[in-house]
């Protein structure tokens, strides 16, 4: 499985070929903008990469379903303190002098919120934007952030296209990279010199010695997993009316750097983060806090990056959770492919047609030895063996008339000492003697009843006399919670049954809790 997830982010990740041409032409312009006439400026002007391209992280991205152009960021910091400028002037500074160029002035496109953007033409199929960031100095200091890194803040100019008003707003990309480097550096280190050797002797025509191959190409397990986490989540969600609703690259960025702890491959590495995003309360990777939710930026912790989570309306918390469960079946799939047919299918779903066929063509002659093999990265139950016919499981006592209302179950779980946990059907398996709560929302109008039915299987739950699978009627019955525990390993669910003129209009389908 490891393999399969390594040559994912390698397939994704962009050749040495194209990173040094991309090199050469960021370099190229900041050599440009850093040669400009800036009246009044306090010394000469910093330039440098941002984002996924200085993290190491970069894809190539998804758009409408077709591969697109690589994105390169870079930060243009002219040198003004902020009392004696404005984020119009910055802004224009930097525009005005691409426009000075005559190649460059063809290739900008018009004015973005926060950056101007240079565009490429495509060569060997494919293409590059680079994005230009202009910003000022603005050091900050943080009592829990290291000064090292808060100093290296900078004011940004946001445009509002509504108003055409521009404004300063906050980003401290340079001391986040730092940040990003430092939660792995350890793996690097051990890592480096095998795998510039490697890249070098794949690319002797690019690079004259090892030493020639530069750092940002040597990745870690960390960053082949955000390669994978982000192109699964691009082709997941693309198509779906929720696309907009997507997690964002620097939520992915924070949650996986703050949960990675060394694992040496990315299949560990993987395993590791998304249970401990399932137990967000006990890890502390995601807060909750009065149904507020929480990512601080580890570099400013005045900044949320989930505050869009929490816009009225927003749906943006349960499309990320849903992108886990996801995530989750899919990984499980391709683990237990039995098939190469079954094992392209999925890996075409999960990351694009073309990356996941050459990568199930590689590992379809190894699925013969794997037929026995059953099993989940995640504890949980695996789809064909979600058996939900068992003999002590009540048939509904209503007539059932299928109508347009829809159902659905919320559920968090709650262990001493920690705020409520929401999880989905069928995620990782929870401890045992945690308290559950299950919520119906539901669309049928008033008035109704709500009815519970709780399933229990396995040997434990047998052998205490507890499988249940009845219906909760007289006092419980009309609930729209419902309070349960985990007290016995194996696989559970919850159904609700949504009852009006003595008919079931709506049901909520099965909702599946793993225990361990």
């Amino acid at each position: 499985m490891n393999s399969i997830l390594r040559q994912l982010a390698e397939e994704l990740d962009i050749p040495p070929s194209k990173y040094k041409q991309a090199v050469e032409r960021y370099t190229s312009v900041g050599r440009w903008l850093n040669d400009g006439h800036y009246p009044g400026a306090h010394g000469e002007p910093s330039i440098y990469p941002q984002g996924s391209f200085r993290l190491g992280t970069v894809v190539r991205p998804i758009r409408d379903g077709k591969e697109t152009n690589y994105d390169i960021d870079l930060a243009c910091v002219l040198p003004y303190p902020k009392q004696n400028t404005t984020a119009k002037t910055i802004r224009h500074l930097v525009g005005n002098r691409l426009k000075e160029h005559g190649t460059y002035s063809e290739m900008l496109d018009g004015e973005g919120r926060r950056c101007w953007t240079l565009n490429y033409a495509e060569q060997d199929g494919a293409g590059f934007h680079i994005d230009i960031l202009p910003c000022i100095p603005d050091p900050q200091r943080f009592s829990n952030v290291s000064e090292h890194h808060s100093v290296q803040s900078v004011a940004l100019t946001d445009l509002n296209k509504v108003s055409c008003v521009y404004s300063w707003g906050f980003t401290n990309p340079a001391g986040y990279a730092d940040w990003f480097r430092e939660r792995q550096r350890a793996i690097f280190e051990e890592l480096s010199p095998l795998r510039k050797r490697e890249i070098y002797l794949e690319n002797m025509e690019i690079f004259a010695s090892v030493d020639d191959v530069p750092d940002q190409l040597v990745r870690t397990p960390l960053q082949r997993s955000i390669q994978v986490l982000k192109r699964h989540r691009d082709v997941r969600f693309n198509g779906l009316k929720n696309w907009e609703d997507r997690p964002i690259s620097i939520i992915i960025n924070t949650l996986a750097a703050l949960a990675y702890q060394g694992e040496p491959d990315v299949y560990s590495t993987l395993a590791n983060l998304v249970d401990r995003i399932q137990r967000y309360q006990e890890t502390g990777l995601i807060k909750c806090e009065n149904d507020k939710w929480v990512i601080w930026n580890p570099v400013n912790p005045n900044e949320n990056f989930a505050d869009r989570w929490n816009d009225e309306g927003s749906e943006k918390a349960d499309a990320f959770f849903q992108w886990i469960g996801w995530l989750q079946e899919d990984i499980d799939d391709i683990l237990n492919a039995s098939t190469p047919k079954g094992l392209e299918r999925t890996l075409v779903e999960s990351f694009g047609g073309d990356i996941g066929r050459r990568v199930a063509d590689t590992y379809a002659p190894q699925l013969v030895a794997n037929n026995a093999i059953v099993e989940s990265a995640f504890g949980r139950t695996l789809g064909k063996y979600l058996r939900f016919d068992v003999a002590h499981r009540e048939p509904p006592r209503w007539h059932m008339s299928p109508t347009r209302y829809q159902t659905q179950i919320k559920a968090k779980y709650m262990r001493n000492g920690f705020r409520p946990t929401v999880f989905r059907s069928n995620s990782s398996a929870l401890p045992k003697n945690v308290g559950l709560v299950f919520e119906a929302i539901t669309d049928v109008p008033k008035p109704y009843s709500v009815h519970w039915q709780i399933v229990n299987s396995g040997r434990e739950a047998g052998s205490a006399n507890d499988l249940r699978g009845g219906f909760y009627d007289g006092k419980r019955s009309g609930k729209v919670k419902d309070d349960e525990s985990t007290k016995y390993s194996g696989m559970h669910w919850a159904e609700c049954f949504i009852v009006k003129d003595g008919i079931c209009v709506s049901r909520s389908g099965e909702f599946v809790v793993n225990v361990r």
